[in-house]
């Protein structure tokens, strides 16, 4: 009897053992919890063939080397980016997305303030991805060789861009920059930097700002020219394979029209701290990855990382002067 009751006595000290050892390693599991261990959607809020959308899919196919799970990519579309950005603020603040999101949202929210029920604060910017410059594209065959003809058109009439929406980083930088001139321009609306380019090439409006990345192969065409470039300094991706250096705006004369282009991936404000070092991580390792290095170059786009308190320090700034083109446009 007593040998019964001592095997019995072990069986019960071994099960508790293992039960000890077992919720051990559900708790390490549990803490060790990777953002990437499950498949993680890239909202992508702009249209199919601009540049967020391409440089979010190479990012998905080159950072899906470094997680468990397949990163893929989404289209929300509408709104030029503000319909994905209010949907993505109501969802739970630890959901398996990401956002692309660009300066954009930020200007669009200066210009309009509480008629777009966007609540940046509920967005948290991880990482840079895709940092951009500027170019203003005219039509080979207009009248247009230099920045200088565009503004004296706008004198006479008013100039028709292709953008995505009043307030966007497109219209702030032409729009204010013509209007510093003395000159007048209006925006035509459409959904992402291919249709936009089309509008241009269709002959329906004047002008259009957009990446290196959508202008590339029309410039090669001989189809459109890039005649100004919104920073401060000259952009030379195309120096080497097409033999062009496009000037930019401080040297023209209009400093506060070089603006900040590009975007960011981002988290819900309040996900997990684990998370948002795991998506941080996460971009640093495709940012040293050459195959997303060289596509970034390829397509005329800017190497550029910025993390934590110095991204929030570039939208800040980036904000600044998107405010002072604003109020030069008399939008706020």
């Amino acid at each position: 009897m007593k040998k019964i009751i001592s095997l019995v006595y072990m069986v019960l000290i071994v099960s508790a053992f293992v039960f000890a050892q077992g919720s051990g390693e559900t708790t390490q599991g549990a803490e060790s919890d990777n953002f990437f261990d499950e498949t993680v959607k890239i909202i992508i809020p702009y249209g199919a063939g601009g540049t967020h959308d391409v440089v979010a899919r190479k990012f998905a196919e080159v950072g899906s080397k470094y997680t468990e799970a397949p990163i893929v990519c989404v289209q929300e579309t509408g709104g030029d980016g503000l319909v994905a950005a209010i949907h993505f603020t109501g969802k739970d603040p630890n959901v398996r997305e990401l956002l692309t999101t660009s300066y954009g949202l930020w200007y669009q929210k200066i210009v309009k303030g509480d008629s777009i029920q966007l609540d940046l604060s509920k967005i948290n910017p991880i990482g840079t991805f895709d940092d951009r410059s500027y170019l203003l594209y005219v039509r080979s065959d207009s009248d247009y060789n230099n920045l200088e003809d565009l503004i004296a058109e706008s004198k006479r009439r008013k100039v028709i861009l292709s953008a995505g929406a009043a307030g966007a980083d497109a219209h702030l930088c032409f729009g204010g920059l013509i209007k510093k001139a003395g000159g007048e321009s209006v925006i035509a609306s459409y959904e992402g930097g291919a249709q936009q380019m089309a509008a241009l090439l269709n002959g329906e409006v004047d002008c259009f700002v957009g990446t290196p990345q959508v202008g590339k192969q029309y410039l090669e065409n001989g189809e459109v020219r890039a005649i100004i470039c919104f920073k401060d300094f000259d952009f030379t991706g195309f120096e080497d394979s097409m033999g062009i250096v496009v000037p930019n705006v401080a040297d023209a004369g209009y400093p506060q029209s070089a603006i900040t282009g590009g975007g960011m991936l981002s988290l819900r404000t309040g996900a997990k701290e684990s998370y948002q070092k795991d998506v941080e991580e996460l971009i640093k390792k495709v940012w040293a990855d050459q195959e997303f290095r060289d596509f970034t170059t390829s397509i005329g786009l800017n190497i550029f990382e910025c993390y934590g308190e110095d991204l929030d320090k570039q939208i800040e700034e980036a904000a600044s002067n998107a405010t002072i083109s604003a109020k030069a446009l008399n939008l706020i």
